[in-house]
This record gives structure tokens, sequence and C-alpha cells, in this order.
């Protein structure tokens, strides 16, 4: 008889902590509370400095900060706190450095999943990019040719011990394709990143509304820099009056391989009231921050996944501007998702996609209404269904054929493993 599991541990950074994949976190979490059949959920979540208060998420929800980042004994806290827990299964929230940026303790604590799922828990995860992917040479390794070559031998080493967990998802077809293709991977599928919910309290106007405002949102400094970005404002500004200024708002942090990144940027431009740095964006003002722009720029020298902030981007009504390469080329084909391409690594056409968005309000309408369609087909609370029911099939390993996930296949009342998203 198939396990029903009513109680699940989610191991995930999780706010209040600013650590990557937080806010995917949240939501994800949020959408397991939603379902009547799971009775509680333990948030295996990150230690963070200061005394900011954990979020009221209600009696299902406890939250238990247990692992610290770059901590190598990280993975070991989590079995440790799994075991107390008592939770019937686990599923881990994960990308290749969410438990470091040095190569030990990330590649420690991408192991766990394994330890443990070999210890009798099942355990799933949910890999938001692989190494493989990514160009490390864009990365915090750019000056080290030799961490370079070191990290790519023994990722595929991390990769194949993480596949002996009870299953992985992905986000991407093409990291499906890894997974298949060099992994021989028999417990992996592509399920989409899903959508986050609208907040409910806010109004979603049109772009000829909106103030002439650009936001970009993202951890910066390594391959998501603002060089470009700001120079492409500053440059457009130049010839306009006071009135048709572009004002550029920068939310978000700095990368923990970069520290000091951003504030160096904020002293550099700080006599131009129309760069304006806004910090961190708090989950309660996600949506205020889209909301008054008529633009989001997305200009990285790669990419590394499924990018969660441009699907918040598309939740509110906010086209995007982003490079045709990499995992946006995968998401455009795969989720129909539509926006202002430019060449990578180009200012003058970066500052080209900028004027086609703000001369051509109906074009943008048009993207941004695209994206807000699409990103209501496959929801937080789609993804959540799959995820558990493939975590209930990892004792009997009962997944049938590898086969990908179809958006098709995604409506939450239809959900069936082993017919409906499987085939």
């Amino acid at each position: 008889m198939e396990n029903i599991m009513k109680t699940i541990a989610i191991v995930t950074a999780f706010p209040p902590s600013a650590g990557s994949l937080n806010e995917y976190g949240l939501h994800l979490v949020n959408a397991f509370a939603a379902r009547s059949d799971i009775e509680k959920i333990i948030v295996v979540a990150d230690k963070y400095p200061g005394d900011l208060p954990e979020l009221d998420l209600g009696p299902k929800v406890e939250v238990k900060r247990i692992w610290r980042f770059n901590d190598p004994l990280a993975g070991f806290h989590i079995l440790r706190g799994l075991k107390s827990s008592q939770a019937e299964g686990v599923i881990y929230n994960l990308q290749t450095a969410s438990f470091g940026d040095s190569e030990i303790p990330a590649a420690l604590g991408l192991l766990t999943p394994t330890v443990s799922q070999k210890s009798g828990l099942p355990s799933g995860v949910i890999m938001h990019n692989l190494v493989e992917a990514v160009d490390l040479s864009k990365t915090n390794l750019a000056k080290s040719p030799f961490r370079q070559k070191l990290v790519g031998a023994a990722s595929y080493f991390v990769t194949k011990t993480m596949l002996l967990s009870g299953f992985m998802t992905v986000t991407l077809d093409s990291f499906w394709d890894i997974l298949k293709d060099k992994y021989k991977a028999k417990n992996a599928f592509m399920v989409p990143h899903g959508s986050f919910p609208l907040a409910s309290d806010i109004e979603i106007t049109n772009l000829s509304e909106r103030p002439r405002t650009i936001v970009t949102m993202g951890k910066f400094g390594t391959y998501k820099r603002l060089e470009r970005t700001i120079g492409a404002i500053q440059k457009l500004n130049v010839s306009r009056t006071e009135n048709q200024k572009i004002k550029l708002i920068i939310g978000g942090s700095d990368h923990p391989a970069t520290p000091g990144y951003l504030k160096s940027l904020e002293a550099e431009h700080k006599a131009d009231e129309n760069i304006v740095f806004h910090g961190y964006v708090a989950e309660e003002d996600v949506a205020t921050f889209f909301t008054q722009a008529k633009l989001a720029i997305f200009d990285y020298d790669s990419t590394t996944g499924s990018s969660g902030v441009l699907h918040q981007a598309a939740i509110y009504g906010t086209p995007a501007a982003y490079p045709m390469m990499g995992d946006f080329v995968d998401v455009t084909e795969r989720e129909g998702l539509k926006g202002f391409n430019f060449t990578p690594l180009d200012q003058k056409a970066l500052e080209e996609s900028i004027l086609e968005c703000l001369n051509s309000s109906e074009l943008g309408q048009s993207y941004a209404d695209n994206n807000l369609h699409v990103s209501k087909g496959v929801t937080m609370e789609t993804v959540a269904s799959i995820q558990l029911q493939l975590l209930r099939k990892t004792k009997t390993g009962n997944f049938n054929v590898l086969r990908k996930a179809k958006n098709s296949a995604l409506r939450l009342e239809e959900i069936e493993i082993s017919r409906q998203v499987l085939s």
C-alpha cells in the first residue's frame, strides 16, 4: 500500500533569511500547507544573522533553523534534525551553491539527500541548476581555471551520488537531457519551475499607466552584473528632458562571492538620482516592486537555471528584456514566455530593447499579457502535488519509464504520476 505521508520536511533556505531560493522555498511550503492531506511541514532551514522574527505561516508549519551556509557540517546538522523531526519524507530545494560558495561545504551539503534516502527516509530533490549547464568562467571561479577544472570533475561524482536519492526533478528540458543522456538517470523528471501566487491586494495596471521605471533584481556581482544596465540607462537619459528620464531601480543583494559589489556601485553613481539602489526586496514588497515598472531587465553574462525572478515579473504583468542564450532560450521555447531579446554582453543591443519597450506600448503589453497567462498554467500548487506524489512513490521506485512532464498534463485535478505527468 502506498505511503500516505502526512508529515513532510522541506530542506531549504527560508525567509527572512536571504539565502538562495528562499522565496521559492516559502511558496513551496505554502503550497504544501494548503493541501488537506498534509498535516505538518517541518522546514529545515538555514540560520541567518540578525533578530528578524519568523514568518507566521499557520499551525501546520514548523521552522527549524539548524544549518549554516558554508558550514562543512551542514549536512550532519540536517540529518540530525530530520531524525528528530519524525518526518515521513523530505524534499530538498537546492541549487549547486545552496550550502556554500566554496567547493567543500557546497559538495558535502549536496550529498545529504542520498544519505537521508539510504537511512530509510524517502528523499527527493528539486534541483534548480546543474554544474554541467553553467559556464564556470562567468562565476566566482572566473579567475581560477584550476578550481573550474576541479569543480567540473567533482560535479560528476556529486550529481551521480545525488541521483541515488529517491528522485530528482529539474526545471528545464536541457537539464533533464543531461541527466538522461550523461547519467542514464531512471529517477529524474522535468517539472516546470511553477509560478508564484499573486499578492491578493495588488492591482496589476496596464503598462501605459506605469511610470517610466525599469527594474532589475537578483544577487549581483558574478554572472549577474549591472555595469551594462546602468550604462544603458545613463546613455539613454543623456538626450532626455528631466520629465522624460528613465529611472532604474535595482533590487537585491550581493552574491556571497562578491561582498561589497553593490555598495561600491552605489557610491560610484550616488549623484545620479535616476539610479536607485533599493536593497533586498522582501516578499511582501515584491508585488509593488514589479508593478511599478514598464520593464524588468535580466542582463546576465551566463545562466544557471530557470529564473525565479523572471517568473515573478511575469505574474505581475511586467515584460522582460533578456539575452537569448542558455536557459533563457529553454524557458522561452518550453514555457512560452516572451520578452524583448538582445545580443548577450552588448550594451547597445540592450539600449535598443529598452527603447523598443518604451516606444511600443502595445507590443510590451502583449508580452505582459502572454506571460501572465502562461504563468497561470503551472502553479506552485501543481508543482507541490507532483513532488508529493513522487515522494510517496520513492519507497517502491514505481516511476514507470522515465519520461518528461508535459505542460498539458500538469493540471492539478488530473495529476497521476504513472499516467498523465510522465506520459
